[in-house]
């Protein structure tokens, strides 16, 4: 069982549970205020939860080609303490829903080479769900041309309503220079065009009439961390497909039917979950790897140093399609070194109090005991330097910080240019951690 599915599963029972408590509410003031954008030109009132109102249209990002290869996302810090599987969910601020970086390249290509490779092991979809997928396929679409107007051109500006050959739209990605011919009929399936567009991977469920439950019916996951086939859970009801994940039967089972029934169209939240790895392979990660595909993996991973470990952030979002009713689940993996986060308040205290404190089950799942020695003695070294350097004391309290799920400098680092800016000189924004990676070769299922 792989941590895509335990995400999953946590980021439907985290709904449940959060939407109606008011710390939640008062982070997503705080917090999950949209980020300045230029003044749009109309005022539209933003819908809340259980709303029938529409979603507002994203705001356009009028970044270039040539500045996302510089481009870095919201940074992601998801770390708690006291630390529990429930996990807190936020509303999703449209603006993002398909997030850019300066990674987008490479994982547009790793999803071809993946796709290729592997086939229906990571790209899968029923008959049924057709529909469903079309309407993703219109959705995607529509959000990034509106999103990233520079980065997305519309060769063809056509709609699907009548059915006939040749409307639709064609688009001509202007990162990667491929045009997207999405014209009726479509040369391939609308799941692989969401697959070239967007760099998150996508999961769509369905319910099911006959027994009223839901059903994985269609997913595009090249990027699920570790050992998870999607030839094997297609068709499957989520139940067989999350039930060997920590609480599920005792917290989680009965809730996630009830919360997909009441979600609508106008809900859509994010989460984000993480663990930590010793390489940013997005197939299979290191920490998940099977011995068979890696013999030497304790010493490949006792050779690393610890500052070239890297959490793994999965940043999650889940929102209904108004017309089909599919719900859509999307996974966007990315990388943090322990390094580069050196000098952030009490990151590096967390850490540690959750590989060593944190519910043992839950470690077990993420393979947390296998590193934890080994990361021991630089995290101790960089909770020192941080006492060395007035960022805490010996009686600054352990707990999760103000800024929770960001960085402390999330709020000032912005500009449409460049992104989110990490102030640690640690942190070289010029580099890409591929670059630091690029001599690894891939083992057989990698």
């Amino acid at each position: 069982m792989m941590i895509d599915q335990a995400a999953l599963v946590v980021f439907i029972i985290g709904a449940t549970l959060a939407l109606s408590h008011k710390y939640i509410k008062s982070l997503l003031n705080k917090l999950n205020t949209p980020a300045k954008q230029p003044p749009a030109t109309t005022e539209e009132k933003k819908p809340g939860y259980g709303s029938d109102e529409p979603l507002p249209e994203p705001t356009p990002l009028m970044i270039t080609p040539d500045q996302v290869e510089n481009y870095d996302d919201r940074p992601w810090r998801p770390f708690r303490w006291p630390y529990h599987q429930t996990m807190s969910i936020f509303k999703l601020d449209i603006n993002h829903w398909l997030d850019m970086d300066k990674y987008y390249v490479h994982y547009i290509k790793e999803k071809e080479r993946i796709r290729h490779k592997y086939g229906k092991e990571n790209f899968d979809w029923l008959p049924e769900s057709y529909d469903a997928c079309f309407e993703l396929m219109e959705m995607v679409s529509s959000h990034l041309i509106k999103r990233y107007p520079l980065l997305f051109t519309v060769l063809k500006d056509g709609d699907y309503e009548s059915g006939k050959e040749g409307d639709g739209k064609i688009i001509r990605n202007e990162i990667t220079k491929e045009v997207l011919d999405m014209t009726l009929p479509l040369k391939e399936h609308p799941l692989i065009y969401v697959s070239k567009l967007a760099k998150e991977d996508f999961y769509v469920v369905l319910k099911n009439p006959k027994d009223g439950l839901h059903y994985l019916v269609a997913a595009a996951v090249p990027f699920p961390g570790g050992t998870f086939s999607i030839d094997r859970k297609i068709g499957n009801h989520i139940d067989t497909i999350h039930e060997d994940v920590p609480y599920y039967k005792e917290k989680l089972k009965k809730s996630m039917e009830r919360w997909f029934d009441r979600m609508k169209p106008s809900d859509p939240v994010e989460r984000a979950s993480w663990y930590i790895t010793w390489d940013v392979n997005l197939k299979v990660n290191s920490v998940y790897q099977m011995p068979e595909f890696r013999p030497n993996l304790e010493a490949d991973m006792k050779s690393t140093h610890p500052r070239h470990f890297n959490v793994r952030i999965e940043r999650q979002t889940l929102r209904r399609l108004p017309k089909s009713q599919a719900i859509i689940f999307t996974n966007h993996p990315v990388f943090y070194s322990l390094e580069e986060m050196q000098d952030e308040p009490m990151i590096p205290s967390l850490l540690k109090k959750i590989l060593y404190e944190g519910p043992e089950d839950i470690l077990k799942y993420k393979n947390m005991p296998l590193i934890r020695d080994h990361l021991l003695g630089y995290l101790d070294e960089l909770i020192q330097r941080q006492k060395d350097l007035g960022i805490i004391d010996d009686d600054t309290p352990l707990r999760t910080q103000p800024t929770y799920p960001f960085a402390h400098w999330v709020k000032t680092d912005f500009d449409y240019v460049n992104g989110w800016n990490n102030p640690s000189p640690a942190y070289d924004k010029s580099q890409k951690k591929t670059e630091l990676y690029k001599d690894r070769p891939l083992a057989d299922n990698e």
